[in-house]
């Protein structure tokens, strides 16, 4: 067993910045962009799933991967990447960039007529900032974030060239993200937070697990353009979801009942390896629909992984105590009950009440994070 690796550190990086509160770090405008984005996006496309507005399944597709999860990955790897690299933060006109370029892909992606293609720009910019501060680090372990957001961008240029089977495997790609990511924080912030709350235990993770956890969802992701639903994709998924699920064993996940800001991210983490077994459930039997698979790491994982991220690295960029709210745990239940709806109450009711769910979530988080994103650290530190 090893222990495992907390990729943040105890101490910020050294720097001053002096503009706008909201430029002063990009997690800051992009978690309440990511808010805004997945509050708003859900009555939009319920509307039109009625027949209210002219929006297809295909924008709400992508506008809820690449529009609300790009903005919550770009939020997350801002405050991170300074982190992993004792490097200064995107701040000031890099940040504007950022902003302005993502802006642009959400007016484009509504207004059509060709303008839809500076969506793509985003992703490849706020990659190239991660590989250039990776690579003057030398923070090799990192190269593979960066090389997953010039992957997410092919997908979205293929998305856009016509190739709708980009979409889903731009989900698993993002799956990926999250198997790497959480698998390292996961354990990390459930050994602290457990410590914290009186609990004396050891969360840890199989090392070969660590090693295998992130190749096996890359393989599902390169039989889903290869081979989409088939006996290869449904097998690759299988195997993804046996060892995600395996890696958890370790880390106590029935301990942090008590804990908030720890058992949401299990809550958003063990998602990943429900929507891989749903989707061999569906590819090698049929057993279930392939959208059951498509919603529990959509509207499951990512919608909760981000929740969960957000709200805690909101609260310890400003300054604050790692303690949540009454309304944030209440914006957690809301989503949940929305991840566990759309996937397992796919009619009508159950589809308009997890839009409701999800929305009301959403909102309520982003009432709660508005004050603590627009204004200053607590403590007087940048950032």
């Amino acid at each position: 067993m090893s222990t495992p690796r907390i990729i943040i550190p105890l101490t910020e990086p050294s720097h001053s910045y002096g503009g706008a509160v909201m430029l002063a770090s990009g997690h800051r405008p992009f978690f309440l962009m990511a808010a805004l984005a997945a509050a708003g996006l859900l009555p939009l496309w319920l509307a039109a799933w009625l027949g209210l507005l002219p929006l297809d399944a295909a924008w709400h597709g992508h506008e809820m991967v690449f529009g609300f999860a790009g903005a919550a990955i770009g939020g997350f790897l801002m405050a991170a990447v300074p982190k992993w690299t004792n490097r200064p933060p995107i701040t000031g006109h890099r940040l504007m960039l950022l902003i302005g370029l993502y802006l642009a892909g959400r007016i484009g992606m509504v207004a059509g007529h060709g303008l839809q293609w500076a969506d793509v720009a985003f992703l490849p910019t706020l990659a190239g900032f991660v590989l250039a501060d990776v690579h003057i680090s030398r923070n090799r372990r990192n190269y593979q974030v960066a090389g997953m957001l010039f992957a997410l961008t092919g997908l979205n240029i293929a998305w856009h060239l016509g190739q709708t089977q980009a979409l889903w495997a731009g989900v698993y790609l993002i799956a990926g993200m999250i198997a790497l990511i959480g698998g390292r924080i996961v354990p990390a912030f459930t050994q602290g937070g457990l410590r914290m709350a009186g609990q004396r235990v050891d969360v840890s993770t199989p090392a070969w697990l660590d090693v295998v956890a992130v190749p096996v969802v890359l393989a599902v992701v390169v039989a889903e353009v290869v081979a989409p639903l088939s006996w290869a994709s449904g097998l690759t998924a299988l195997v993804a979801g046996v060892l995600l699920l395996v890696r958890m064993a370790g880390w106590q996940t029935l301990r942090t009942g008590r804990v908030p800001l720890v058992w949401i991210l299990h809550a958003g983490y063990v998602w990943v390896p429900i929507g891989f077994l749903l989707k061999a459930a569906a590819d090698l039997g049929n057993w279930v629909a392939p959208t059951a698979a498509l919603h529990a790491l959509t509207t499951g994982a990512i919608g909760v992984m981000i929740m969960a991220v957000a709200s805690r690295a909101a609260l310890g960029h400003s300054g604050r105590p790692l303690v949540p709210s009454r309304w944030t745990v209440l914006a957690y239940g809301l989503v949940l009950a929305a991840a566990v709806l759309r996937v397992f109450v796919p009619h009508y009711h159950g589809v308009l009440a997890a839009g409701v769910l999800w929305s009301l979530g959403w909102t309520v988080f982003a009432v709660v994070y508005w004050p603590i994103l627009t204004r200053p650290r607590i403590d007087g530190l940048p950032g």
